[in-house]
């Protein structure tokens, strides 16, 4: 993703775009996380994971999340995309138009 200044431009890696989207989706209540978790696990494959895709001008997120137990999904869900939203439009500022979660795991 890039965008011009009056004094020149910039261009923000995907990547980067999936860390700032991975971050905020983790800081949200519930979502497990490796540190969270016991070393027996497979750290790669509990964390949340992300992938952008640019459409026009604006953003669209795919995450992938795996929840801890005891965990209202329906709002852990709503608060994964209302951060991923909000922090992303205020780091970068680009919209961010669709944030789409898949719940791959309910730890129990």
């Amino acid at each position: 993703m890039s965008g011009n200044f009056v004094n020149g431009s910039v261009r923000i890696a995907d990547e980067i775009l999936d860390q700032i989207a991975v971050g905020a989706a983790s800081d949200v209540y519930g979502v497990y996380y490796a540190e969270d978790q016991d070393k027996n696990f497979s750290f790669h494959k509990k964390n949340p994971r992300s992938k952008v895709e640019k459409i026009g001008q604006n953003l669209h997120f795919n995450l992938s999340v795996n929840f801890d137990r005891d965990i209202n999904v329906r709002k852990a869900v709503k608060d994964i995309q209302e951060s991923v939203k909000n922090v992303v439009e205020n780091m970068t500022g680009i919209s961010v138009t669709r944030v789409d979660v898949s719940v791959l795991n309910l730890e129990i």
